[in-house]
């Protein structure tokens, strides 16, 4: 966007290494922000925070269902898979800065077909969604899968097809504010979808339409939301690493 600040969240390094952090590097100053250091990992790494490795247990303790107070009840089947029963879920937990690893797959019919064209999304502080949906061999727009839903386009489109289990690794800096609580960078994130760069350190415009009547404004903090009210998307291995 027009005004940005030149945080930059750098990739070192792919495969299953652990994450390494410089949290310090995060913090705004009067010049360009430091580069958080992050190695991507499809294992959770020491210090992340288990939302959700395959048991059941892990839904209703680390989520409510939204809109309410109530433990969430996405259901678990044999092997570890999450999948919505019509509702969103919304971490217990707030996060600002943080790295969010997320594996999902489009529900599909007997004919290999997208169930609800796989529609669904990682809400960052339940205010900014990196879209989820079934994408495959789309030239990609604001509303596909990896893009800043409704306000920025993925840079390319890796989208894998309907069925098969795809990756989003979400490096997100919070928006900043001054002593007076007053906006001063608005939330950024650099985005890899399927191991390929897609948003590069982009600036959100502000709130997408995930907040819906909820999550009013900007903040410094937020829960993280699995969007689960549009189609049947399955998720596992959804973790988070404060930084």
């Amino acid at each position: 966007m027009k005004t940005r600040t030149v945080f930059r969240a750098g990739i070192l390094a792919l495969g299953l290494a652990t994450i390494a952090i410089a949290a310090a590097h995060l913090q705004a100053t009067a010049q360009a922000p430091a580069v958080p250091k992050v190695k991507r990992s499809s294992k959770p790494p020491k210090g992340a925070v288990l939302l959700f490795t395959g048991k059941q247990e892990q839904i209703s303790a680390n989520f409510y269902k939204r809109y309410t107070l109530e433990a969430a009840d996405w259901t678990v089947n044999g092997t570890g898979v999450s999948t919505p029963k019509g509702d969103d879920i919304t971490t217990r937990r707030e996060f600002g800065d943080c790295y969010v690893h997320a594996e999902f797959a489009c529900s599909v019919d007997a004919n290999g077909k997208s169930i609800g064209e796989g529609n669904s999304g990682v809400g960052m502080e339940g205010r900014y969604e990196v879209q989820i949906l079934d994408s495959y061999g789309h030239k990609a727009n604001e509303e596909d899968c990896g893009a800043f839903y409704s306000q920025r386009a993925p840079s390319s489109n890796p989208s894998k097809k309907p069925g098969e289990w795809q990756t989003f690794d979400i490096i997100f800096r919070a928006p900043r504010f001054d002593s007076d609580n007053k906006l001063t960078e608005k939330a950024r994130a650099t985005v890899y979808m399927n191991d390929v760069l897609v948003q590069d350190n982009q600036e959100f415009n502000g709130p997408t339409g995930i907040q819906y009547g909820e999550f009013k404004g900007e903040v410094k903090t937020g829960p993280i939301v699995l969007q689960g009210d549009h189609s049947p998307v399955h998720f596992r291995n959804v973790w988070v690493v404060p930084l």
